[in-house]
């Protein structure tokens, strides 16, 4: 039988490379979330980036061409990229640290705030881990530090994100432009009967989730711990007239086999699966931008057509985070590990000590109303 390199729980050095086997991923009885994801909370962020707690601003799904025939309307996601309205700047954690301090406004013990959590995080950050096997081009680089007996994670771009950030042509900022102005066709505020798409897009103002679920660990890797507890929160695109969770996308063209093969369907199923939402509207678009017909898919039905195996996802995630988890034991610990895709999963995979101080994403001022 194929054994993956065990990993005894002496210290691990300051720099280890983390072996990648993919013989152990996807098997018949993987490491996975064990159930679906808890609930826990939802916010709103708005325009000048203040957080309110519940769904008030939450945006609507308009489905007035949800049944609508092929090319009997068309969105031209071009309108408006020149008044484009960003959202500037890293905010790091602050949003998701600010919903912790909101929740608990007399501090308290933290782990009790965050449903005695092991971990805190975003959910791209999840996505982005989770999609690796299938994504080998995406490299990451994600930093944790241990607080209060909670290990933080945030991401950090890589030279290579940065670099091609820096490069991007005209038109790749255009199509990167066109799902927020999707949004703009298909929803509107609460009372609106009709989209406002008039105004300038901005992704300033924000609907989120807040959710809660137990990774099982990699027996292999940490025999004492079953499972270790995340705490993630995402944003997602609006609610349904019955209140449930929406997510939107664009597509040019059909959804065909090509789709179901690639990272792009993978990634679209986890992010919604990881904050339980089902319900996706696809716009179909051409090259120019042109959208003239919508679909709906059910992200609990796509695993039965697609080529990649969730488990293994989960697997690997698994992997990434029984090794944190084992380099993190002490108040204070710090590590940044990183998939380098141009050395491949094979040797690509490393994680290194560091000094708190590099890991500055979790303020004193917020530290210290909590025990």
């Amino acid at each position: 039988m194929h054994q993956q390199q065990q990993v005894s729980r002496t210290p691990i050095p300051n720099e280890v490379h983390i072996p990648f086997d993919n013989q152990i991923y996807g098997t018949k009885d993987p490491p996975r979330f064990e159930k679906q994801a808890k609930f826990i909370s939802e916010y709103c962020i708005t325009y000048d980036r203040k957080l309110q707690l519940g769904r008030m601003r939450a945006k609507r799904l308009h489905d007035k061409h949800l049944f609508s025939r092929p090319n009997s309307f068309s969105f031209d996601l071009n309108h408006g990229f020149e008044t484009f309205d960003p959202k500037e700047g890293d905010e790091k954690l602050m949003m998701l640290l600010e919903w912790i301090r909101q929740m608990s406004p007399e501090g308290g013990r933290l782990r009790k705030v965050i449903h005695e959590a092991d971990f805190v995080c975003w959910r791209g950050l999840l996505t982005k881990i989770s999609a690796t096997i299938y994504n080998k081009d995406d490299g990451w680089r994600v930093k944790a530090i241990r607080r209060k007996g909670v290990i933080f994670l945030m991401e950090e771009k890589t030279e290579l994100a940065k670099k091609r950030e820096l490069n991007q042509t005209d038109m790749e900022k255009r199509m990167s432009y066109w799902g927020h102005k999707f949004e703009q066709y298909v929803t509107k505020d609460d009372e609106a009967e009709e989209p406002e798409t008039s105004s300038p897009v901005t992704t300033k103002e924000e609907y989120a989730v807040v959710f809660r679920n137990d990774l099982v660990t990699n027996p292999r890797l940490h025999a004492d711990r079953r499972t270790v507890g995340i705490l993630y929160s995402g944003e997602v695109d609006c609610l349904d007239k019955y209140g449930n969770t929406v997510e939107l996308k664009t597509q040019k063209g059909e959804i065909n086999g090509y789709f179901w093969k690639s990272a792009k369907s993978l990634k679209w199923w986890l992010q919604s699966s990881l904050v339980n939402v089902d319900n996706i509207i696809v716009g179909h678009r051409t090259q120019e931008g042109q959208v003239r017909s919508l679909t709906a898919l059910r992200a609990r039905e796509m695993p039965q057509s697609a080529t990649w195996n969730f488990r293994a996802c989960f697997d690997f995630t698994s992997t990434i985070f029984t090794w944190i988890l084992n380099c993190l034991e002490k108040e204070g610990d710090a590590c940044v590990v990183e998939f380098r895709s141009e050395l491949g999963l094979q040797k690509g995979i490393q994680m290194r000590r560091v000094a708190a101080e590099e890991c500055d994403f979790v303020p004193e001022e917020f530290l210290e109303k909590y025990t």
